[in-house]
């Protein structure tokens, strides 16, 4: 079927955000006291390596494409990240809802790259993963490229190619590589940028009007911030709880509990994963109990772009998400609002320490069903030279040879780090306990849509005094049929 006629059936839908997808770190359990941001921004840059030699995933780089053979051709890309293509939304002074392209960067990297290669990129956009799934699960050349929704290891490798080895990714990106998607051997979401993961991105003017200049340090002064924002009638806390995927922010939430890389893995050790007793269970039940205390939203946004606009509009004080959606809001803040006001700061100490956790960030796979494969590999080659492409989208460039932008965004965490107060973790890199434990929470019915998150999270009802019974029943339901999966399945921690 042609590429535009299928795209246009399949119609676009508009995404409220790009979130990084991340599938481990270096090396595995291990840490990282050092400035994932500006500090390290040129430890990759220099001259570039010579090539690496193609491997069994059919890696090259630009210079091993014949691109000239290419020219007059298309490939399509789906992404999530419909601000990239569209434009970022804003309003008026009469209110009406409109795109402003100048924040398409996506759109304006493609349009280059059409001019320099005579390969025309149709972007397609889509909102979940589900909405791509039927078109990999068929092999359908209608996607050549898509960007990373949050898969298992397994699901990977069905619908994608591997785009080179994890060796040949270590040679261009440095230990940033063992975050990328990828089972041991091969990665299969090139990711060409690093930032930092899931911290608090807020409004500095909103915690203003309640006393506070800065996020605080330490968990019982957060609190208090959340506290002074709802006596307020503000939002302390955006979620966008329609959705379970924004409670995958958990999983970091549980590194900083735990003051170490490996607390969503290590669910393997546990005979009771959802207790307090090990960090997911904590964390989980911290996030229930801010709930109880209405420190999220009181009223459930329609979308994620409204749990955004909050935020720019200082409805809400802050939202517990990556770098990636600092641009997002910044673009969103109403007409006259310096958007610098849009910070991003680490999360405080739960009691082992202050740390963020860095990883490999903005991913792009080929579908196994790709027609024009080195087309596709051309474009995610050039994306990952383009240093201010990547800046504009929140992240900093990290391949070899290429010079970084940092945005400014990470000031107030890299300042952090460099004065030894805030410790940097790698995201955990994929190994057999972390696949095993993925394994596990399927097995048990637990991972699809987070639901080892969301079932405890939504089993409080604070529509009435609290009663912490059915979270508790949820708990023990949970740790049952995680260690019986674990048994059937034969895994433990290795």
């Amino acid at each position: 079927m042609n590429k535009r006629i299928f795209s246009t059936v399949c119609g676009v839908v508009l995404a409220a955000s790009l979130f990084t997808a991340c599938g481990g770190t270096a090396p595995a359990g291990s840490s990282d006291s050092g400035n994932a941001g500006a500090a390290d921004s040129n430890a990759n840059a220099g001259s570039d390596a010579a090539a690496p030699a193609a491997s069994s995933s059919g890696f090259k780089r630009i210079a091993d494409i014949d691109a000239a053979a290419l020219k007059g051709t298309s490939i399509t890309l789906y992404t999530h990240g419909g601000n990239r293509v569209l434009g970022e939304e804003k309003k008026d002074e009469n209110g009406n809802t409109y795109r402003d392209e100048s924040y398409a960067y996506m759109k304006h990297v493609a349009e280059r790259f059409e001019e320099e290669y005579g390969i025309h990129v149709d972007l397609q956009v889509n909102s979940t993963e589900d909405d791509i799934r039927p078109l990999l699960q068929t092999n359908d050349p209608g996607i050549d490229i898509y960007t990373s929704p949050n898969w298992s290891i397994e699901e990977w490798q069905q619908y994608a190619i591997p785009y080179c080895t994890l060796d040949e990714a270590k040679e261009l990106y440095g230990d940033y590589a063992t975050t990328m998607v990828n089972d041991g051997t091969n990665v299969y979401s090139l990711m060409p940028a690093k930032t930092y993961n899931n911290a608090v991105v807020y409004n500095e003017e909103t915690i203003k009007k309640v006393g506070y200049d800065s996020i605080p340090t330490t968990q019982a002064e957060f609190e208090n911030l959340c506290q002074a924002l709802r006596d307020a009638g503000i939002d302390p806390i955006a979620m966008h709880r329609v959705e379970n995927w924004p409670l995958s922010t958990i999983n970091d939430f549980a590194n900083y509990v735990a003051g170490s890389n490996d607390a969503y893995p290590s669910m393997l050790k546990s005979d009771e994963p959802f207790s307090e007793s090990h960090p997911m269970g904590k964390t989980i039940r911290m996030y229930t109990d801010w709930k109880s205390r209405g420190f999220f939203e009181a009223d459930t946004y329609t979308d994620f772009g409204v749990a955004m606009d909050v935020v720019g509009n200082g409805k809400a004080g802050m939202m517990l998400f990556g770098a990636w959606v600092v641009p997002q809001i910044q673009g969103r803040c109403p007409e006259g609002t310096d958007p610098s006001v849009i910070k991003f700061a680490p999360a405080p100490d739960f009691g082992k320490g202050q740390y963020v956790m860095a990883s490999a960030a903005d991913g792009y796979s080929i579908s196994k069903g790709c027609d024009n494969v080195d087309a596709a590999r051309l474009f995610i080659e050039y994306m990952s030279e383009d240093a201010q492409y990547l800046a504009d989208s929140g992240y900093i460039a990290n391949k070899k040879g290429v010079e970084p932008i940092v945005p400014p965004l990470y000031d107030i965490i890299d300042k952090a780090v460099e004065a030894g107060t805030c410790k940097v973790l790698y995201t955990y890199a994929t190994d057999q306990n972390s696949i095993n434990n993925e394994n596990v929470l399927t097995e048990a019915n637990l991972l699809a849509d987070v639901k080892y998150a969301g079932n405890l999270f939504d089993a409080l009802d604070v529509t009435k005094q609290p009663d912490w019974s059915a979270y508790d029943a949820q708990v023990e339901k949970q740790n049952k049929a995680y260690v019986e999966a674990r048994e059937d399945l034969g895994v433990s921690w290795q």
